[in-house]
């Protein structure tokens, strides 16, 4: 008798388990692929400047195999689902790209050190500091389940 009331909970736990992985493998495919225009079955990626400065996002990232938090040198000038390359300015203290569009990618200022802080759905968020004073531009990659958050800017000092 008890082996019969045992089997539903194994099956239950099984079936929770098999769920739970391929969740997974969707979720982490979405957060490591080349970054698309449209947004995908994981959500779109968004950039907000919750700083007293202005930033600037760009719609489409251009290499594959990146995850949330890595960045280029090089201008990400490609186009995306025949969408191409465009800005958008980032206000100060809360400006955000467009809700329910897929932004990729967050640009660091050249001469500016920015402490972006990444806010990602079903993983644990983290902060950045990304240096580039004394040197060129560089941008950062947002995955299409996080948030690029700039917290912090400075020209003389990393906040």
């Amino acid at each position: 008798m008890a082996s019969k009331k045992l089997l539903p909970t194994r099956l239950g736990r099984a079936a929770a388990a098999v769920t739970a992985m391929a969740f997974i493998a969707v979720l982490g495919s979405a957060t490591t692929a080349s970054a698309g225009a449209s947004c995908s079955i994981a959500g779109c990626s968004s950039s907000v400047n919750d700083t007293s400065l202005g930033a600037t996002a760009l719609k489409n990232w251009c290499r594959g195999g990146d995850s949330t938090g890595a960045w280029t040198a090089t201008q990400p000038t490609c186009k995306s689902d025949n969408v191409s390359q465009t800005t958008y300015y980032l206000s100060s203290g809360g400006g955000h790209t467009p809700y329910s569009e897929d932004w990729d990618t967050l640009r660091i200022d050249a001469g500016w050190c920015y402490k972006v802080k990444f806010v990602i759905d079903l993983a644990p968020d983290f902060t950045k500091t990304y240096d580039r004073r004394g040197t060129t531009a560089a941008w950062v990659k947002a995955a299409d389940n996080a948030d690029a958050h700039v917290i912090g800017q400075s020209s003389s000092s990393c906040p």
